[in-house]
């Protein structure tokens, strides 16, 4: 009955990481997966950015996209809901197992596992990443094996297969790459086995070159090795904040840390410090970060619960082991009936967090769907001026459904490694109202414009005595407007309106 409630807590974690679908980016990963399934290849050039068509491209999370599109084709945005359900589940459950593993023990498993978890809630969504952090958390127990065992063939092909699903996952594989070495490279007695893990290493670099590509991912990465400080702008590459809700978490690990490593005999081995400060430096750069520096700093935890934190302490000794040891000692001794009666309620709590995901599968209120409609109802012109963030939602509008060839291009689009670097630039000054806002609207020459409601640039519109407000999703900062020229509406006013231009 204790595994039960084990697992039951750990299904708790993964609803309660889960809201509706609403990534922005998760449109051009459907996009691009229908293309490959079309053509039975991974595209070699952009084929929907109005800017970038026919320009050197690599579809790095080609799997992934394989299975959105299909998933969306099977079961639209309901299937989209179990999808992303499905992927907070193998999230939880694996940091459960990873982190009962590396502590060896599965009541402080299950404390790291859940706090881990929700670690990760305001960066969890149905895109690559959310695997990449599974990935993660896996390769570090691979590492621990040859850190502790030696470099079994078991092990290392465990590393290459790790590898492989990483690269055709997601750009991030150098991460995975370092937490092996890192972790690796000396064992829990702080001893040196350089040749370990080198050729642990060595295995999870080889599992990345066997992509479609050949590897040629890694090429990708060093030309967008910047992006996180080139586009701080977008959300997810902005600097941590004390008061964001993941960065609590890491800080709150980071000072527990502190307190259980505080004797010489539980300090970690220097090699596994530098990858939990180096995680911990990179999600304090750039948010997106954050869920590898909880997973990282989770690891340390259970490994120093494994070495010491589990032992009897002198008096007057470590307060937060013995804590965590009487709590253990309480749980453990609990009688079936009330395990049973708290794996019941468990597993109720985590339905009632799943139950909303399948009446609104799709957050409408971060998705211009009812907007893209109107502009389609409408027979709105193109091109269309858009934000980064619904530009993967315009693609995936407009390209063919069954093979994804576009049937127009976006002016900008999710995806930092095809918008040309001029084109950024322009786009950012008339996403922050700079005074050269309208070279962006030059460049694009459009037709119609799609914007947030909130925004700088939609003040300045509705300035503008050349463009029309003509649609409105809501009246709240986080709704969608659309703009067309004045020429436009005059010549159609006898089926828009606009308070704008009446």
């Amino acid at each position: 009955m204790k595994q039960l409630l084990w697992i039951a807590l750990a299904i708790f974690a993964g609803a309660y990481i889960c809201n509706p679908v609403g990534d922005p980016d998760l449109w051009w990963h459907i996009t691009v997966g229908r293309w490959i399934i079309a053509h039975g290849e991974v595209p070699s050039v952009d084929l929907w950015n109005l800017f970038s068509a026919g320009a050197p491209w690599r579809a790095y999370s080609w799997s992934v996209e394989v299975l959105f599109a299909a998933v969306e084709r099977m079961g639209g945005g309901w299937g989209l809901a179990a999808l992303q359900l499905a992927f907070a589940l193998a999230l939880s459950l694996t940091l459960f197992y990873s982190l009962s593993r590396l502590a060896r023990d599965s009541f402080m498993g299950a404390i790291l596992g859940m706090y881990t978890t929700v670690a990760c809630f305001n960066h969890f969504t149905l895109r690559p990443q959310s695997l990449v952090w599974i990935m993660f958390a896996l390769a570090i127990v691979a590492a621990d094996v040859v850190a502790d065992r030696g470099a079994s063939r078991k092990a290392l092909a465990a590393l290459v297969a790790l590898g492989c699903v990483w690269a055709n996952t997601h750009l991030t594989a150098i991460l995975g790459l370092g937490a092996v070495f890192l972790w690796s490279v000396q064992d829990s007695q702080h001893r040196f086995q350089l040749r370990r893990a080198s050729a642990a290493a060595g295995c999870f670099f080889a599992g990345t070159l066997l992509t479609p590509y050949f590897g040629g991912e890694w090429l990708t990465f060093f030309s967008k090795g910047g992006h996180p400080l080139q586009y701080n702008v977008i959300a997810e590459f902005q600097p941590a904040t004390i008061l964001q809700y993941s960065t609590v978490f890491v800080v709150l690990m980071g000072a527990i840390l502190i307190a259980a490593f505080q004797g010489e005999r539980a300090a970690p081995p220097p090699s596994r410090m530098i990858l939990g400060a180096g995680m911990t430096l990179a999600g304090l750069t750039a948010v997106k970060f954050l869920p590898f520096a909880s997973i990282a700093l989770g690891a340390m935890c259970a490994a120093w619960w494994r070495q010491s934190g589990h032992q009897p302490q002198p008096k007057g000794g470590d307060h937060l082991a013995e804590g965590l040891r009487q709590m253990r000692r309480g749980v453990l001794s609990l009688d079936p009936k009330t395990v049973n009666a708290l794996t019941i309620f468990v597993v109720g709590m985590a339905s009632m967090h799943a139950a909303p995901l399948f009446k609104r599968p799709i957050n409408r209120d971060l998705i211009p769907e009812s907007t893209v409609d109107f502009i389609e109802q409408a027979g709105l012109s193109h091109p269309i001026l858009n934000e980064f963030g619904t530009g993967g939602y315009l693609m995936y509008r407009f390209s063919d459904r069954l093979t994804g060839e576009p049937g127009y291009k976006v002016a900008i689009d999710g995806r930092t490694n095809v918008n040309p670097p001029e084109v950024w630039e322009l786009y950012r000054a008339s996403f922050m109202g700079r005074a050269n806002w309208d070279d962006y609207i030059k460049k694009v020459g459009p037709e119609t414009v799609l914007w947030r409601q909130g925004s700088p640039m939609t003040s300045l519109l509705l300035l503008s005595p050349e463009w029309c407000r003509v649609y409105a999703s809501g009246s709240d900062d986080e709704s969608f407007v659309v703009f067309i020229k004045r020429s436009e509406f005059d010549r159609r006013r006898g089926s828009l309106s606009s308070i704008d231009c009446s």
